[in-house]
């Protein structure tokens, strides 16, 4: 029996309400005012061989351009007037983490042998122009993030080993400093949208931190282990003992962080307030499994879900009533709509979760280890605050 593809990946624009789902080897474009598919999978493409080519994907800050890379390592960029591929470009090795910049000349990216290129947005003439390209940024082990600073004269980035460094942009050879501090992989950094000076950073170790980056000093550490812990799926080896932070999606007209857990039936909220510090706000229950989320322009939280039968939600949206998130029900007609729209199918159900790789108290599948001459500690035992 086929099964359907859950969507793996959600973003949502910044200038129109559209979310760009990731769904194995194709992507659907959805109106989220309206419920209506503006890009659909073709019939023809529904039954798939499984491999996840939209593993990551961003807007430029205009929204005009959508930027995707995956399993096949290619870097392509489509044109979000009419979802045309404008351009596409390979990459040295599989891409963990990208970021246009801000004018959109360039796609910086990172990749899993912990290096960072800058490639300009523009078609590659071949192969041999990808090798010319230098590395702005080099770690010993895994890049698993990265981000610019907004005046783009500073690059983040963390890595595998719990490092966070920041480095000159675009001479990534001159280091800042280190924002130290987590005791197990960092998975996600991002600059705050409402305060430049503020870096906040996620992964492993049960905790949220906010930094003055540009200082490397830490300015809150905030535990969330017993907000999610009860919603957790049970451990299937050493790496998912503990919560592991796929993503935080942020609001940046409310000031809200939606923290995204692998293999988790809940996403934990939390609110910036106006003493500049991070509060618990709720935790949102949901069916099943969360994969991904986005803030959509009405300030609804878009929640991608992983399915096990047929009748399972794809999605959970939630909206603000009265000061609290609160999910629509199914019946709805927007819900129902968008959980009605047509996947990918696949015979056998692909990992979801292979992120729990990166603690490293196990070997690891190939695609997610860091090659051999790199790694350091490959056996490590992390620890994490309680």
């Amino acid at each position: 029996m086929s099964l359907r593809i859950p969507f793996t990946t959600a973003v949502h624009s910044p200038s129109k309400p559209e979310i760009v789902l990731a769904n194995g080897k194709q992507f659907i474009v959805m109106n989220t005012s309206t419920g209506e598919v503006i890009k659909p999978i073709s019939e023809n493409e529904r039954k798939q061989e499984y491999s996840e080519l939209y593993r990551a994907m961003i807007f430029n800050n205009d929204g005009s351009l959508l930027a995707a890379t995956g399993d096949d390592k290619k870097i392509n960029v489509y044109d979000t007037s009419n979802w045309s591929l404008k351009l596409s470009r390979v990459a040295h090795k599989r891409v963990n983490s990208f970021q246009f910049n801000n004018d959109s000349t360039e796609i910086v990216i990172a990749d899993k042998f912990g290096d960072v290129y800058a490639h300009p947005n523009k078609n590659q003439e071949d192969q041999k122009e990808a090798e010319k390209l230098e590395p702005i940024v080099g770690h010993v082990s895994m890049v698993t993030d990265m981000t610019l600073s907004k005046d783009e004269k500073f690059i983040v980035t963390s890595d595998r080993d719990e490092h966070i460094r920041v480095s000159r942009y675009p001479n990534g050879y001159n280091i800042e400093n280190f924002c130290l501090g987590h005791s197990d992989v960092v998975t996600y950094i991002q600059v705050f949208p409402w305060d430049e000076s503020l870096l906040i950073s996620a992964g492993g170790d049960n905790t949220i931190r906010v930094w003055e980056f540009l200082k490397g000093k830490e300015v809150q550490s905030l535990n969330i282990k017993a907000y999610i812990q009860p919603y957790m799926a049970k451990a299937t080896d050493a790496n998912s003992e503990e919560p592991m932070v796929r993503k935080l999606a942020i609001d940046p007209t409310k000031k809200l962080i939606a923290i995204v857990f692998a293999k988790t039936n809940a996403i934990v909220l939390l609110e910036w307030t106006s003493d500049n510090k991070l509060v618990y706000k709720s935790t949102l229950e949901t069916s099943s499994s969360v994969l991904d989320a986005c803030f959509d322009l009405q300030n609804r939280l878009w929640v991608t879900l992983a399915v096990a039968e047929e009748k399972d939600d794809l999605f959970a949206i939630f909206e603000e009533k009265d000061g609290k998130y609160e999910r629509l029900s199914s019946d709805e007609p927007l819900v129902k709509q968008i959980n009605s729209v047509e996947t990918g199918l696949v015979e056998k159900m692909p990992d979801l979760y292979t992120i729990f790789g990166l603690r490293k108290l196990l070997d690891l599948p190939d695609f997610v280890q860091t090659p051999p001459d790199k790694a350091r500690n490959k056996n490590k035992k992390r620890k994490v605050e309680e």
